[in-house]
């Protein structure tokens, strides 16, 4: 995985180089190479933080982890906040439909939606969730009660 971001960084940095003596067509070319499709980390969305890999989850934060047992990359939400896990960049993807624990930690029910299904359940002021099989990996957006 190494070799690609060092040829991305090689080819990025001649094309810059390139542009100088070719004109903005180039530069053009040098920013498209840079885009990338998942959200950066400091463009999180209000009241979200990145927490550590299988950190526990903080007090008056609702915390979601990629993988079974709070495991894996995780994020904290702050009760009342919005949010739309396709904001939150979560191994090759974003966190949407890819959440299998939870720990609500606020005073506050969450209600965890899967947009695709059009379903919501609850999350608990208090609980932790591991997700049943059948709702593991489908909730979108993060809401409250």
């Amino acid at each position: 995985m190494a070799n690609w971001k060092a040829r991305l960084l090689v080819t990025t940095t001649a094309l810059a180089a390139c542009s100088t003596a070719f004109g903005p067509a180039i530069s053009t070319a040098a920013q498209a190479a840079t885009v990338t499709t998942r959200p950066a980390l400091a463009d999180l969305p209000p009241g979200v933080v990145k927490l550590n890999d299988a950190e526990g989850c903080p007090p008056a934060t609702l915390c979601l982890y990629q993988h079974y047992n709070r495991r894996g990359p995780a994020y904290g939400i702050g009760a009342g906040y919005r949010v739309d896990l396709n904001d939150l960049p979560m191994g090759d993807g974003t966190a949407a439909d890819n959440v299998s624990s939870w720990v609500n930690n606020t005073h506050s029910m969450a209600v965890l939606i899967d947009a695709n299904e059009g379903k919501a359940r609850p999350l608990y002021a208090g609980q932790p969730l591991e997700e049943p099989p059948s709702d593991n990996d489908t909730v979108d957006l993060v809401d409250w009660a």
